[in-house]
């Protein structure tokens, strides 16, 4: 069954990847991205109190200390990626953050082995580094990128891979030291305060911005409640896949899905020439599934 909750989770993460591309013209100033996915949050946070009042009852709402610790420290992390994503891909190093996101795997598969004696194998330690080949192979990072990486973009970019990795880390920390809660009330609480966050650097960076107007989000409203959807749906099944799949399974499983299904997607729907890397890539990661899931 996780397998399948993961891929319901991968499907569901690459529809809000088409969204997100499809709005990306709109969104040209930190404030103007940032108004947006605060919207976003709220929504998802309204879906899953709709999901927690419709599925087990109010009374779900109260949650204890352990929850709480960890659902703040999600939605701290889901936040924290969301401005470092921007702001890296504000400084052009976009085709290095699917590399440092899969370093950033290393914290769950690494917490888990010490805190809940997750074991993992040579193969999952061989696939991951297949994975990583392949990812820094679809990359092209020397071919698209002409100047050379700052101190301050490397910085980022690692904070990006750091936040990712306790994201996930976070969904473990739930289905390991959690009894009787729901993953609706988890995702409820994460982007709850994922949106609070998010609201605050809306304003801190609107009092830096030049513009004083407020961001126009009505032509991508559509596609910002799409979006909403498809983030709480990816969340809520990668959860569920959390409770049958190990780290060195999941995680691997999840970041290199989510890398093929973007590169056919931005093929298919967008037009955009496959090369040879990212062919060899995408064939290097169909290998490392096999090494990390049949071997």
């Amino acid at each position: 069954m996780g397998y399948i909750f993961l891929l319901t989770a991968l499907v569901a993460g690459a529809t809000k990847g088409y969204c997100g591309k499809k709005t990306s013209g709109f969104v040209n100033e930190y404030k103007d991205a940032m108004l947006a996915n605060s919207i976003r949050m709220v929504f998802c946070t309204l879906i899953g109190l709709c999901m927690v009042i419709f599925t087990s009852g109010i009374g779900d709402l109260h949650i204890n200390s352990t929850v709480f610790l960890i659902t703040l420290l999600s939605g701290t992390a889901n936040s924290a990626f969301v401005v470092f994503w921007l702001i890296s891909v504000k400084r052009g190093a976009y085709m290095m953050l699917d590399v440092f996101c899969m370093l950033g795997i290393l914290i769950p598969l690494i917490g888990c082995a010490i805190f809940f004696g997750e074991a993992i194998e040579l193969n999952h330690i061989i696939g991951i580094a297949v994975l990583l080949v392949a990812v820094c192979i679809m990359c092209s990072y020397n071919n698209s990128i002409k100047s050379k990486m700052t101190l301050a973009s490397f910085i980022l970019l690692l904070l990006c891979g750091i936040s990712n990795g306790f994201s996930d880390f976070s969904q473990k920390l739930f289905v390991k030291l959690t009894d009787n809660v729901s993953i609706a009330v988890f995702n409820l609480y994460t982007y709850l305060f994922s949106a609070i966050i998010l609201i605050a650097c809306y304003f801190f960076f609107a009092g830096r911005s030049e513009s004083k107007t407020v961001p126009n989000i009505k032509p991508i409203f559509i596609y910002i409640l799409i979006m909403s959807v498809c983030l709480f749906l990816y969340s809520y099944f990668k959860t569920l896949a959390a409770q049958h799949l190990s780290s060195a399974q999941l995680y691997p499983l999840a970041q290199s899905g989510s890398l093929i299904l973007s590169t056919i997607m931005s093929a298919v729907l967008f037009h955009e020439r496959l090369n040879w890397k990212c062919i060899v890539g995408i064939a290097m990661s169909f290998g490392a599934l096999i090494i990390i899931n049949v071997l």
